[in-house]
């Protein structure tokens, strides 16, 4: 089951749940929504949703209740899902949001990168790392990106670096890693099991696979890298034999 259609029967059973309990009369009205709300965030982390899910879930129903209550028109929701959708693309199927990699990040990602290497950025959002990165002339850059508006915003900021960077629409799992001496990725936890099997698969021996904050399930990350940033962010980095 996909984390959408999960979140849907999560918010479903919630709703379920706390108008019943108003129904039997365990429960008064002016508190179904914050029961509501409750229980679907208590049901998500439960089933092991990742925790922005869990923002998701506290958000959706006042969110109901708010569009409501100010008698919107239509078009306003579908101008918000359009934005969303050009903002994360397909991310019930990818299930990665968008992250920006900080300047923290990109200072301790330079050293790590070998003279005259081909860099590949998965997810490359915005193209943050990949302009960074344009300041060394030795290095090779490519990027791929799915979502629609950050693609442009990384386009546009590519374009003004004067370097020849690769920059890709597409679907990051159907771009071949085997043409790259480092991918680097930032992408979520559920992504990461899937791309682990991919950078096995693909990646030639000695090539080096990095990410940012997020480790592979059950798999010793070679070398970690503490950023020290506020968010105490690590980079993970494994070797590929």
């Amino acid at each position: 089951m996909t984390p959408a259609w999960l979140g849907l029967l999560v918010q479903a059973g919630a709703s379920l749940v706390s108008l019943s309990f108003v129904w039997l009369g365990w429960l008064a009205v002016g508190y179904c929504l914050p029961v509501q709300v409750g229980l679907a965030v208590l049901a998500a982390h439960k089933l092991g949703q990742p925790r922005w899910w869990l923002l998701i879930h506290a958000l959706f129903a006042p969110a109901i209740v708010l569009g409501l209550w100010l008698d919107l028109p239509p078009w306003i929701y579908l101008l918000a899902f359009t934005l969303a959708w050009l903002l994360f693309g397909r991310i019930d199927r990818s299930r990665v949001p968008l992250y920006l990699s900080n300047q923290a990040t990109l200072a301790a990602l330079e050293p790590l990168l070998p003279k005259g290497a081909s860099v590949l950025d998965i997810g490359a959002g915005t193209g943050t790392v990949l302009a960074a990165l344009g300041r060394r002339s030795d290095l090779q850059l490519t990027g791929v990106e799915h979502a629609w508006l950050p693609w442009l915003l990384g386009w546009c900021r590519l374009r003004l670096t004067g370097r020849p960077i690769a920059w890709l629409r597409g679907d990051m799992m159907a771009v071949s890693l085997q043409d790259f001496d480092v991918v680097y990725a930032f992408l979520s936890p559920a992504a990461m099991p899937a791309v682990w099997q991919k950078a096995r698969q693909e990646m030639t021996s000695g090539s080096l696979l990095i990410s940012n904050t997020f480790a592979v399930p059950d798999v010793t990350a070679d070398r970690i890298i503490e950023v020290n940033d506020w968010k105490g962010a690590r980079l993970h980095l494994w070797r590929m034999p």
